[in-house]
């Protein structure tokens, strides 16, 4: 269990008590096991040396970002203006000035925290990404700020003072990124904060912010690698976006309007708003709820991509080791329709049998497909054409065989 692993709290108990109330400070001796298997310098150096791009890399220091491709070789035959492979003299001077190492989107390339974002993401039903940062002794990546996604911090090496700030704004959402608002604002918003918490979080310990809560972290005498753990909730606003965006069929919502008019016209802009909420609420009354949530669900993991599958064909020569197995961070959403059952798997779409719905259902609790009671139902021939459709839209992994030809 991810959570588990992130808290000492059972994870009904932070659910109900902590997630998106209040922050919690966990330290190393009240967890079971550490984050060793997950990251430590020793996979920073490798995964920085084996092949990542300048992209996937950003130098800060007290808010300021530094070219992190200075020095930087292109490689011959990249696209023009491809991020090239970052030079690690760069980027070891970039440390030793006091610059704060971001390594972004770790959940889709290291494999240990790929599968732990994908845990920790289906026991909260939220999608999760994962950033490594690296600071040096005594300095600052960013100064007070507040994130717009939950956050957990796991403390890697090294210890990081942080500061904490009441929430400014309960709830905040993407329009109000702290980077994205005017300088004089975020002055109001640090003003209109109050202190929470000076702590320091040592090697093991792990903390929770709900989203919107000012943090200040800083290294002290020995540098500091923690991963943040940014969990996007959510929210009622992403249902109604959802909701306008399928309110497409109704010819008033789409009759234009004139803005002069509505400008001279307070009173008729105002009727014209109370209208459009009315009609809204009457889509709301009528729209397939399941439809909506799986809409909303595949924008919230849009950029949370499942496990990778295998790129070389199996040749068939030996035997297959497992079955056929659901992918780690794979969504799917059903629907009944004309003679079956219509079955989404992110933009694919596939019409299959009635038959396959309790063992789509089953994937939930168990993600090995029953093939045998499968074929005892739909007959070997059906059993094996729908696990191959399962396989082409990305949904299942075939059982696992040696690599062969096409």
């Amino acid at each position: 269990m991810a959570l588990q692993r992130c808290t000492a709290l059972s994870p009904e108990e932070f659910r109900s008590s902590v997630l998106g109330r209040s922050h919690l400070h966990t330290r190393a001796a009240e967890l079971k096991e550490g984050f060793a298997d997950l990251f430590s310098p020793e996979a920073l150096e490798e995964l920085i040396s084996s092949g990542l791009r300048t992209s996937s890399l950003r130098l800060v220091r007290d808010g300021v970002e530094r070219a992190v491709d200075k020095g930087c070789v292109p490689e011959p035959g990249d696209t023009p203006g491809a991020a090239p492979f970052p030079s690690t003299d760069g980027l070891r001077a970039g440390l030793a000035a006091g610059q704060t190492l971001i390594v972004r989107s770790l959940h889709r390339y290291h494999a240990p925290i790929r599968r732990f974002a994908h845990e920790l993401a289906a026991e909260l039903g939220q999608s999760v990404k994962v950033n490594a940062f690296v600071t040096p002794p005594g300095s600052q990546g960013v100064d007070l700020h507040f994130d717009v996604q939950d956050v957990i911090v796991l403390q890697i090496h090294g210890d990081k003072r942080w500061v904490l700030r009441r929430q400014p704004i309960r709830d905040p959402l993407p329009a109000h990124a702290w980077f994205d608002i005017p300088d004089r604002r975020r002055e109001e918003l640090r003003s209109a904060s109050e202190p929470l918490d000076d702590l320091v979080l040592e090697a093991g310990d792990t903390l929770y912010l709900p989203r919107g809560t000012l943090h200040s972290p800083m290294a002290r005498e020995v540098l500091s690698i923690h991963l943040t753990l940014a969990i996007t909730r959510t929210t009622h606003h992403d249902l109604l976006t959802e909701l306008v965006r399928q309110a497409v069929d109704d010819d008033w919502l789409r009759a234009a309007v004139d803005p002069d008019a509505l400008d001279a016209d307070p009173r008729l802009a105002r009727s014209i708003l109370v209208e459009a909420a009315g009609r809204l609420a009457a889509v709301a009354a009528e729209v397939p709820v399941g439809d909506l949530l799986w809409a909303v669900r595949k924008a919230a993991f849009r950029e949370q991509t499942p496990e990778p599958v295998p790129v070389l064909p199996a040749s068939g020569d030996g035997p297959a080791a497992g079955g056929h197995r659901l992918r780690d961070g794979a969504h799917f959403h059903t629907a009944p329709a004309r003679d079956g059952l219509m079955l989404s798997v992110g933009s694919r779409r596939a019409q299959l049998p009635a038959a396959v719905e309790p063992f789509l259902r089953a994937l939930r609790r168990d993600p090995v497909l029953d093939t045998d009671r499968l074929a005892a139902v739909l007959g070997e021939d059906g059993a094996r054409a729908v696990a191959k459709a399962l396989v082409d839209m990305g949904l299942l992994l075939p059982p696992a065989g040696p690599p062969g030809r096409a």
